[in-house]
């Protein structure tokens, strides 16, 4: 049997559903909540969105060379040696 939730318990379902699938009786009562709430399911929208460009921007730091150079470590090094 199907519960209705309210938006307050379906922004946690999804929340936790970005983490780890959901029971599957929450899961049909975050489908019927959704088809009827467009607020919840602008959100459910949202959230897999931001989760996209997240992904994408992890992916692209980690592909950069962000290491310091041995010159901005010196200087680093420095600057902080003669605050202390």
């Amino acid at each position: 049997m199907l519960r209705l939730i309210t938006c307050q318990n379906a922004t946690m379902l999804l929340e936790q559903q970005a983490d780890q699938s959901a029971a599957k009786s929450m899961s049909a009562s975050l489908w019927l909540h959704l088809r009827y709430c467009p607020y919840c399911n602008r959100y459910a929208k949202q959230t897999v969105l931001i989760a996209e460009w997240a992904k994408a921007a992890a992916t692209a730091r980690a592909s950069s060379d962000t290491a310091l150079s041995e010159a901005a470590k010196q200087r680093m090094r420095e600057r902080l040696a003669a605050a202390g």
